[in-house]
């Protein structure tokens, strides 16, 4: 069973688009939330949604940040012998109903440790306004700044126990971080799955402002530190040059 991974925190404005995305895969997918502190009706929102049938967990966030509230649900999963493998689902999100179903029958197939996606994007009014197809994986890209969708990224669990949880010490790149370990690792037997299976609402922390940007950047370097100053400097440059052809009008 797929375990879906949701942080959530005064998240009503869009939580139940999300949890609308979820219903129409019925009893194939497990969904952990972990809520923050809500107090604008997500919590009755959650409980809701559990209280009608659905396969879900609620859990109250120790600590504070978006990726320890994920590390959270991540350990839940892991923790839950029907779950074999996890992803994400952010609770601005949405799954594509019918290509999710299809790339989960692929997902259930064990064909590959990692598998990922397309995913489009929605501004605030939902209206679609581009997609990211990120392609095969080669090691050339990976070191060169390349990644494709965290949100798209579903791994077995054995990936999580071997290569570990979010970093949070990386801020907005700790997603980035962690997905440079696991191809790192995985990369060769990783899968692509070249449809669009989920919305991604535009916008985000690391995009807020050209200051939150600058710093995105700076922190995206800091993930190669450890490697030279060389390797650091050359996904800094090539990381933002990626997405030009990442990024593509509906």
């Amino acid at each position: 069973m797929l375990a879906l991974v949701t942080a959530t925190r005064d998240s009503m404005a869009t939580l139940p688009d999300a949890l609308e995305s979820v219903k129409g895969i019925g009893d194939r997918v497990k969904s952990f939330f972990v809520d923050g502190g809500s107090s604008d009706g997500t919590l009755n929102c959650i409980q809701s949604y559990v209280g009608a049938g659905a396969d879900a967990v609620l859990l109250s966030q120790k600590g504070a940040g978006l990726y320890q509230a994920l590390n959270q649900g991540v350990q839940a999963a892991l923790l839950d012998p029907e779950v074999t493998n996890i992803g994400m689902l952010h609770s601005d999100d949405y799954l594509i109903t019918s290509a999710f179903e299809r790339y989960l029958s692929v997902i259930e197939a064990k064909q590959s440790p990692v598998l990922y996606s397309g995913i489009e994007f929605h501004d605030i009014s939902g209206r679609r306004v581009r997609s990211w197809e990120s392609g095969r994986f080669s090691r050339f890209k990976l070191i060169t700044g390349w990644m494709p969708p965290h949100t798209s990224i579903i791994v077995a669990k054995e990936v999580y126990q071997k290569i570990g949880l979010y970093n949070p010490d990386f801020g907005t790149a700790a997603d980035y971080e962690w997905v440079v370990r696991v191809l790192s690792e995985y990369g060769g037997e990783s899968r692509y799955f070249p449809e669009r299976t989920l919305s991604m609402l535009v916008g985000g922390a690391s995009s807020s402002s050209l200051q939150a940007r600058l710093r995105a950047n700076a922190m995206d370097g800091r993930v190669w530190a450890d490697k030279s100053k060389l390797q650091s400097m050359l996904v800094r440059v090539c990381k933002p040059l990626r997405k030009i052809g990442q990024f593509k009008l509906i």
